[in-house]
């Protein structure tokens, strides 16, 4: 035995390092001050290997090309990097870093692998537990990089990369960030498949390691699959780099102004209010239109094209379809109470394992976040 705890006692030691690590980040993204860019693995560790390169010297590239396209565009974000060269960063201290300069997003850049070398496309994961066991075995892969750190038996309280059973701690962490993270996801994977025109295999969840001590909204890129000849050479080449990129920098652009329009808002509430004379009525906001209804609902799939048979999304369910974003959004359950959602949310997900809650206004999915606050409007 490594250590001679109980593996309650384990998942009590990891839950508290989340725990310390979401304490000191940003507790609500307004304006975005600080990104923190993570290229994987590096140094001693090469990441997934294909014919002709390496995942480390790839994401390095991506990472340096992003941080720059944000540093240009806008010179008021600090861009931090957990590498700029090829060494290799504990993933322990990825994390860490974001939290430490206060970074309001923490984005960190892969490639996939498979043992065969048909796989292929593009995916975005927030941190959860593993809805498959597909996406069990990326964050296995992902996660293996420990063994390279000295004495990670001690460092991770004895969470083992290649045992399924160490993932347990990841339901019993509530992710603080996660409407964000899947809001950001979303708009990464919906530029990468525009841009690159490479097959979409969707956002998803799963438990990595390196996304555990970020407390901000987080996500880890998967720029396709090195392990596929065509991919590989495509990801070698300057113009698929630069697609890449290209592509995740104006996602967090969108992000950016979707998240600092509605700070906009706030503050012009906040603003009338405390200048209104106190012998005049206090000047009302304009109520949403009467004609946009508020509806929550279990959303089951998402995708860039129509799906024709959606009564496969979720067997037994009523779907309704709706585009939003660029891409087509496939939920069931729709209700105009938020805990009355909640209460199908788990019978939705046995069957569904990836669904997650939004909000529906005015055709237009959103977060509940956005939900509720539209609901604060209306009172």
């Amino acid at each position: 035995m490594i250590i001679k705890c109980g593996f309650a006692e384990i998942l009590l030691i990891m839950f508290t390092i989340f725990t310390v690590g979401t304490s000191v980040g940003q507790t609500e993204v307004n304006k975005l001050k600080c990104i923190c860019i993570d290229a994987g693995h590096g140094g001693s560790d090469p990441g997934a290997c294909g014919l002709q390169s390496r995942e480390k010297d790839i994401v390095l590239k991506l990472a340096l090309k992003v941080g720059k396209l944000i540093e240009q565009a806008y010179p008021e974000i600090k861009v931090v990097y957990t590498r700029k060269t090829d060494v290799l960063i504990d993933l322990s201290q990825r994390g860490q870093i974001a939290n430490n300069h206060h970074a309001d997003l923490f984005i960190s850049i892969h490639i996939n692998s498979n043992e065969l070398r048909s796989p292929h496309g593009l995916e975005t994961y927030v941190l959860g537990l593993h809805r498959t066991k597909e996406n069990l075995a990326v964050a296995m892969k992902e996660n293996s990089v420990i063994k390279y750190e000295e004495d990670y038996s001690t460092k991770y309280a004895g969470f083992d990369p290649s045992r399924p059973e160490s993932y347990i701690m990841f339901s019993l962490m509530q992710n603080l960030y996660l409407e964000k993270s899947l809001e950001l996801a979303a708009l990464v994977q919906e530029e990468m498949v525009a841009a690159t025109k490479r097959s979409d295999r969707g956002v998803r969840q799963a438990g990595y390691i390196v996304l555990v001590k970020a407390a901000m909204p987080a996500i880890l890129i998967e720029a396709g699959f090195i392990s596929n000849p065509e991919e590989e050479r495509y990801l070698l080449t300057q113009t698929g780099q630069n697609k890449i990129a290209t592509a995740i920098f104006k996602a967090i652009q969108k992000y950016k102004m979707k998240v600092e329009k509605q700070e906009d808002v706030i503050l012009v509430e906040k603003k009338t209010e405390k200048n209104t004379p106190p012998e005049q009525a206090p000047v009302k906001m304009p109520e949403p239109r009467s004609t946009a209804s508020l509806q929550y609902a279990v959303q089951v799939a998402s995708a860039t094209a129509k799906v024709k048979d959606v009564s496969r999304l979720c067997p037994g369910e009523k779907v309704g379809e709706l585009v939003s974003g660029g891409r087509y959004r496939y939920y069931v359950r729709p209700g105009a109470e938020l805990e009355e959602v909640k209460k199908s949310f788990s019978k939705i997900k046995n069957k569904v394992k990836d669904c997650f809650i939004i909000g529906i206004y005015d055709g237009k999915a959103i977060s509940v976040a956005e939900a509720k606050k539209l609901e604060q409007t209306r009172k």
